[in-house]
């Protein structure tokens, strides 16, 4: 018996073992690689033992003295076990073949593995500075989370120290991010050079992304704290400031407001109301800046310290709120004495006006019952023309009686200071002035109405009418003069319409005083015991017919010439837009141009002859 022959179950063993070997290597150097190639993101020392183990499998990576023992033996296997059993061989054929083909496509396996191995092995040094480059920001990102953890935390300071003391702190954490910005820069520097590479793995720029991202986020948190925490630091130093700024405006307003009174000489109290008001509205401005600043920088100040502390805080501001009602106070006080000053100035204007008419009033009645130089119709006259105005001011008297007791009433000025019943020796004249026209203006209503009480129908309506007839005959000299004279020729149309308005005027003139004429034939017709007076009444209408005719004709004329040299004024106008157009046209219409023309020649011979009649 040969060796092979004693020997088969060993070497058979064996075989099979080394093959089991060679699959399990396969197995082993398939995972490794799917490891490498994962998108699972390692710890460097994670990778480290991965690059190690891979590196360790692909030791002999062809492997060609493994497939050679392998083919060998299977040969020689096949080869003895057939010339033991000869009756076998089909068996042994069969077993052969089998056995190649599973050599085969353990080998075809082998082979395949060959190119993603080769990937992977380009790749795996560079992942593995990738992986280093993960662990190496770590510590950065660590440091940068801290700060910016500080720098969105909660701080409720409610006093400036705080705020100082939260200042100190945010500085600190700038230095910190500060000093970590060298380290920073070189990380970008080698993720951008590690970025470079093909083969980089997707994990790499989610890495550098994370990176920037929070060093961007922590500067800018902990730059707007610092910001913030300064801004609220100044509404400190301008709350604390303007606190005491805002002080002595207030007190100038309170004893400004101390000082005002009424003044009762309407001048005086007017230039005196404008230097308080002057002076009120530059301390209030003042105040108002001040207050609104306090307002402003303490909201501030509350909105970092938190609602919970405000009504702690706002002690200080409620004191200022409670003195700052000042303003309204005086801003209300001077519109009460603007209000006072005017209503007075009123009441001494409207006694000045009846004064004014009362002093030569009362010398006119006294002159109308004495005099002996008046006719008895213009006794008449001034008598009603007198109580007509005295009934027309005696209404008044009630209510500025009730303005003078309101406004300068004694009892109104019972416990003021010695400097405002100064004043009222003032207001005590006014008073006495008024009295003096009220007493004045009603004995005239009484004597204007004795006289006018004496005075029969007959009278007043002869009057009237006498009255009437005496103030038409100058108008009627002047309106004849007027008629006669003749009217100045217009140059331009502008001339004509103002010759027109004149010509109108003259017209309603004569219109309106034969009104006035027939009122006082009228009421000469209403007494009982009649005059003859009549042929006077009738000469003055004849004269009145004549001139009335002159300025109707005259109105009549005019208004023609008006309307035709307005009328030749628009055609003068079409005319030029017509030889205008037709310039540029390239058949013009020439017989439209000769029809404008005669009408325009008709028009103007027209307007000459109408002012050769004017």
């Amino acid at each position: 018996m040969s060796f092979w022959q004693e020997n088969y179950g060993f070497v058979k063993e064996v075989y099979d073992f080394r093959c089991s070997k060679y699959l399990e290597w396969m197995d082993n150097i398939e995972a490794i690689i799917g490891k490498v190639m994962a998108n699972t993101q390692y710890t460097a020392k994670e990778f480290k033992i991965i690059k190690d183990t891979f590196t360790s499998l692909c030791r002999d990576l062809e492997k060609e003295n493994t497939k050679s023992w392998l083919d060998m033996m299977l040969e020689k296997l096949s080869a003895h076990s057939a010339e033991g059993e000869e009756g076998l061989s089909g068996r042994d054929k069969a077993m052969k073949a089998q056995e190649k083909k599973k050599l085969e496509a353990m080998i075809e396996r082998h082979n395949s593995l060959m190119a993603p191995t080769m990937e992977a092995q380009s790749k795996v040094a560079h992942y593995s500075e990738c992986y280093a480059f993960g662990d190496d920001i770590h510590p950065v990102m660590k440091v940068l989370n801290e700060q910016k953890h500080l720098s969105c935390k909660e701080i409720h300071p409610h006093t400036m120290e705080m705020v100082e003391d939260q200042i100190d702190k945010q500085e600190k954490v700038l230095r910190t991010i500060e000093n970590q910005a060298s380290i920073y820069n070189e990380l970008i520097k080698r993720g951008a050079k590690l970025r470079s590479n093909p083969n980089a793995p997707s994990f790499l720029e989610k890495e550098i992304d994370r990176l920037e991202t929070e060093w961007k986020e922590t500067n800018e948190k902990a730059k707007i704290r610092l910001e913030m925490l300064n801004n609220v630091h100044k509404d400190w130093d301008t709350y604390e400031n303007q606190r005491v700024s805002i002080l002595q405006p207030l007190e100038s307003l309170e004893e400004q407001y101390k000082s005002y009174k009424k003044v009762f000489d309407p001048k005086k109290g007017a230039e005196w109301l404008d230097r308080k008001k002057k002076k009120a509205e530059t301390l209030a401005a003042t105040v108002k800046e001040h207050y609104n600043s306090i307002k402003g920088s303490f909201a501030n100040i509350v909105a970092l310290a938190g609602e919970d502390k405000r009504e702690f805080m706002e002690k200080e501001v409620v004191e200022i709120d409670e003195r700052s009602v000042i303003v309204q106070k005086i801003e209300a006080l001077l519109h009460e004495l603007s209000d006072f000053n005017d209503r007075l100035n009123k009441l001494v204007e409207k006694m000045a006006e009846l004064h004014a008419w009362m002093v030569p009033a009362s010398e006119k009645l006294e002159f109308i019952t004495t005099s002996t130089e008046l006719t008895p119709e213009d006794r008449v006259k001034e008598i009603f023309d007198l109580q007509a105005q005295v009934n027309e001011r005696l209404p008044l008297l009630e209510p500025l009686e009730a303005e003078a007791h309101d406004l300068l009433d004694a009892k109104a000025l019972e416990g003021e200071e010695d400097s405002e019943v100064q004043q009222s020796e003032t207001a005590k004249r006014h008073m006495e002035e008024f009295e003096l026209i009220k007493e004045t203006l009603t004995t005239m209503h009484e004597k204007v109405e004795i006289e006018a009480g004496s005075i029969t129908q007959d009278q007043k309506h002869y009057a009237e009418y006498f009255q009437g007839v005496k103030n038409f005959k100058p108008w009627m000299d002047t309106a004849e003069t007027v008629a006669k004279t003749p009217l100045a020729k217009p140059q331009t149309l502008e001339d004509a319409l103002k010759l027109l308005e004149e010509v109108k005027t003259f017209e309603a003139g004569c219109c309106e005083n034969k009104g006035k004429l027939d009122s006082a034939v009228e009421s000469k017709s209403k007494m009982e015991k009649q005059t003859k007076s009549d042929n006077e009444v009738e000469t003055l209408t004849g004269r009145w017919d004549g001139v009335k005719k002159v300025a109707d004709e005259r109105v009549k004329k005019v208004q023609e010439l008006v309307d035709t040299w307005s009328e030749l004024s628009t055609l003068t106008n079409n005319l030029t837009e017509t030889i205008c157009n037709i310039s540029s046209a390239v058949k013009p219409d020439v017989s439209m141009l000769e029809g404008i023309f005669q009408k325009f020649r008709t028009i103007n011979e027209n307007k000459v002859k109408l002012l050769e009649v004017i």
